[in-house]
């Protein structure tokens, strides 16, 4: 793997950083805290999403980027034949292979560089990266630390987690083999069980057949009472309807003897009306010539109402015009209202230059605090870094190891304190100018106070002249409906006049009240003849009526006497049919008994059936239930072997590791050392010493020591690259100078270009000053705290400016 390109935008410090890798030695060199070590955490982000940054997804924003500003990491490198370009945001991502995509989204594309990797997340960190104080890591640890760090990053893990599985499968199917054998029924249980079931089948089937023949003895004995039973039917039937005749028959003579006693009486009281006829028609002589009188007089009155109405109607009509003329003449015309609409517009446009103006102001204030709130926070983190220096430097002493660099002060004890004393007053003035800003900046501003009242005003001017507006408008649009209604008023007038135009019509209002008492004397008299004239007219069809009721009743009689004899020749006694009836009732009785009794049998036999399958679907069971306990206890076996497999292969690969860790870190001593030492071993504690003539060299130097580290560091990371079928080309090393003195620096340099041909790409990322003629490339990264942005720079005297920034 060669890394080719990384482009940063507003990723953590870094606002725009692009970079370019080659072949060689590449160092990043910058302060602590100015952003190197975020380079190598892009560089994760980009091939393994967020697990492989600090903090979470909103941490990784630069602080200080405008809101909805672009979040990006890209990387370009080759991997094999082929070129690959994987670009992050903060909710997706996308994975080129040589220029054409292969994925695109978060998932996928961590998912796809695993496998184009051939390494998880870990794996190629313990490759591939060698982090700050990282060389001496097993130097720290336990024996049985360091083994078990060996397995760990070598992948032998999993196979203790394979080993882990296969036991947790084997305790499963060891209890469900417990489960099943404890289920397993007794065969003997069974079998009597089954005899038991057969048995009672058969008990029911032979009570079945019993039932059945009972039931059919019983339908013979009904069946033979069926004729006799049909016949004694049909008689009542016909005795029945006879009887049901005879009482309408009764029914109809004894209203027929009603219906003649009612005409007679009719008939007398008709021939005494008409005796009384002839005094009550003298009595009514003038009766009609009144009622016309009457109705004369009557159009009269009703015409002289009328007049007197009209000419009301008339004089409310013309007081209700002049009201309308007067409303019509007070209301605003067409000008007065597109005058009102023009001084509207007026008011909304100059609330719209206000709501502009306030809203500018507004802006204004906002962006001044947030640019001084920004600032003043940046300037805070620098103070509280620098006073953390200044406090570990003063703690140290003259005599101390600089907490930044490792070295000792010396001379420089004096001048660093100074130097940070004055970077933080400077940083101090700063913070309290903006500090200031930002308190001023809290209270609202004179012109925002100025802008809003300015907009208040504006906006009950324009409510006002809405209002106003609104209100002539309407009124405007009365004018019209009040037109409509003159129109229709001088019409109603028109026709007012009209009906008024003539002479009055002439009434007698005495006459009209001695006609219409004369009228109410006479009325009951009235209606008393009609009466009479009404009974005395019906004289004649009420002895025609008697007559024929007479006969009637007479004819029922006669129809009455003849029902009797018919009923009299059936012979149909109710005591007989009684007897019989139950007869019939008590064999029906018994086929239904019969019937329940067969029911009750069919279910008896059901319920065995049902038993003695039960029972046999037990037996089936059981064996099933037996089968299965068998094929478990196989499969217990069989884990078993296998857990037994997996430790022997994990005490194998155990046996085998720590002599390969040792030849390989082996050759990279030789090569470091130049032949010097040829030989490293390790003890069964994974303990690394240097063997020089055939001897364990009891006492080495500080440097030798660091270089053994190496050495192993590198011997395990070609491991673990070569178990992931890829080679070793690229090695990242972070911080590792911080023990080791300028001259102890410059042997390790030395060292890694020699190692060109096995590492082709190295990068080297330190504090330390000093490395640019033992390097292909330096880059220089610095922290801008004003603006609070990391800078990366070319240190090469052909460079055209900055990298980054």
């Amino acid at each position: 793997m060669h890394l080719l390109r990384l482009r940063l935008v507003n990723f953590r410090q870094h606002e725009r950083t692009e970079l370019t890798f080659s072949q060689g030695l590449l160092a990043i060199v910058g302060p602590n805290g100015s952003g190197k070590t975020t380079l190598l955490e892009a560089i994760a982000y980009a091939l393994y999403g967020v697990p492989a940054a600090r903090g979470t997804r909103d941490t990784l924003r630069r602080r200080g980027a405008p809101p909805r500003s672009k979040f990006e990491v890209e990387l370009e490198f080759a991997l094999g034949t082929h070129v690959y370009r994987a670009t992050r945001t903060l909710t997706n991502a996308e994975l080129a292979q040589d220029g054409v995509v292969i994925a695109n989204s978060t998932g996928a594309v961590t998912e796809r560089l695993t496998a184009i990797l051939g390494m998880t997340r870990e794996e190629f960190f313990n490759t591939y990266f060698t982090g700050q104080k990282e060389l001496a890591v097993m130097a720290a640890m336990t024996p049985a630390e360091r083994g078990r760090f060996l397995s760990r990053v070598l992948g032998y893990e999993r196979l203790r987690e394979a080993q882990d599985r296969i036991r947790e499968r084997r305790s499963a199917r060891r209890a469900e083999l417990a489960g099943v054998e404890q289920g397993l029924a007794d065969p003997a249980e069974l079998e009597t069980a089954l005899q038991v079931a057969t048995t009672r089948l058969e008990a029911a089937r032979a009570s079945g057949d019993a039932a059945a023949e009972r039931e059919r003895l019983a339908r013979i004995a009904r069946e033979s009472l069926a004729p006799a039973w049909d016949v004694a039917q049909q008689r009542r039937t016909a005795w029945q309807g006879l009887d049901g005749e005879r009482r309408v028959v009764e029914q109809r003579v004894t209203q027929a003897r009603t219906v003649f006693a009612a005409l007679d009486k009719q008939l007398a009281s008709a021939l005494e009306a008409q005796h009384r006829l002839t005094p009550l028609a003298t009595q009514l002589i003038a009766w009609d010539a009144l009622v016309t009188e009457r109705e004369v007089l009557d159009k009269a009155a009703a015409a002289v109402a009328a007049r007197s109405r009209f000419v009301a109607q008339r004089d409310e009509l013309r007081t209700r015009r002049v009201a309308v003329e007067a409303e019509i003449a007070a209301l605003p015309d067409a000008a007065a209202v597109a005058s009102l609409r023009t001084a509207r517009d007026q008011a909304r446009l100059a609330r719209t230059e206000a709501e502009r103006l306030l809203a500018e102001a507004r802006t204004r204030w906002t962006q001044n605090g947030q640019e001084a709130r920004t600032k003043l926070e940046a300037y805070r983190d620098r103070y509280r870094e620098l006073r953390e220096q200044l406090t570990a430097i003063e703690a140290a002493g003259p005599e101390g190891i600089c907490p930044t660099c490792n070295r000792p002060l010396g001379k420089d004890y004096r001048e660093t304190l100074a130097l940070l004393q004055t970077q933080m007053d400077e940083v101090l003035a700063s913070g309290n100018y903006f500090k200031q800003r930002s308190d001023q900046l809290e209270a609202m501003p004179e012109e925002v106070r100025e802008r809003e009242a300015a907009r208040e005003v504006a906006e009950r001017a324009h409510a006002a002249a809405t209002t106003a507006t609104a209100e002539g408008e309407a009124k405007a649009s009365r004018v019209e409906a009040l037109r409509v209604d003159l129109t229709r008023m001088d019409a109603r007038l028109a026709e007012l006049e009209a009906e008024l135009t003539g002479p009055a019509a002439t009434y007698d209002a005495a006459r009209h009240d001695t006609v219409r008492t004369e009228l109410a004397r006479l009325e009951p008299i009235r209606r008393e003849h009609d009466q009479l004239v009404g009974v005395a007219a019906r004289a004649v069809n009420l002895g025609t009526e008697a007559t024929e009721a007479e006969r009637t009743a007479t004819a029922a009689e006669e129809a009455l006497a003849e029902l009797g004899a018919r009923m009299a020749a059936l012979d149909w006694n109710p005591e007989s049919f009684a007897s019989l009836e139950a007869e019939v009732r008590a064999a029906e009785l018994a086929v239904q008994a019969a019937q329940v009794e067969a029911a009750g049998s069919a279910e008896a036999l059901k319920g065995a059936e049902q038993l003695r399958a039960m029972a046999l679907q037990q037996q089936a069971d059981r064996a099933a239930r037996a089968a299965r306990a068998r094929a478990l206890g196989t499969e217990v076996t069989r884990l078993h072997e296998l857990d037994r497999a997996f430790g022997d292969l994990r005490t194998e690969l155990n046996l085998q590791l720590r002599p390969e860790l040792a030849e390989r870190a082996s050759t990279f001593l030789r090569d470091l050392t130049n032949g010097r030492y040829a030989d490293l071993d390790l003890s069964e504690e994974y303990v690394a010493t240097i063997v020089e003539d055939g001897e364990v060299k009891p006492v080495i130097s500080g440097g030798e020591e660091d270089i053994v580290h190496l050495a192993l560091r590198l011997a395990i990371s070609q491991m673990i690259a070569e178990r992931a079928g890829q080679p070793l080309a690229l090695l990242v090393l972070d911080e590792i100078f911080g023990s080791l003195d300028e001259e102890r620096r410059q042997a390790v340099l030395d060292l890694l270009r020699a190692l060109g041909d096995r590492f082709p790409q190295v990068i080297l990322i330190s504090h330390i000053e000093g490395m640019r003629d033992a390097v292909d490339r330096l880059l220089r990264v610095s922290y801008d705290v004003e603006r609070g942005v990391t800078t990366v720079r070319e240190d090469e005297a052909e460079a055209l400016g900055d990298v980054a920034a």
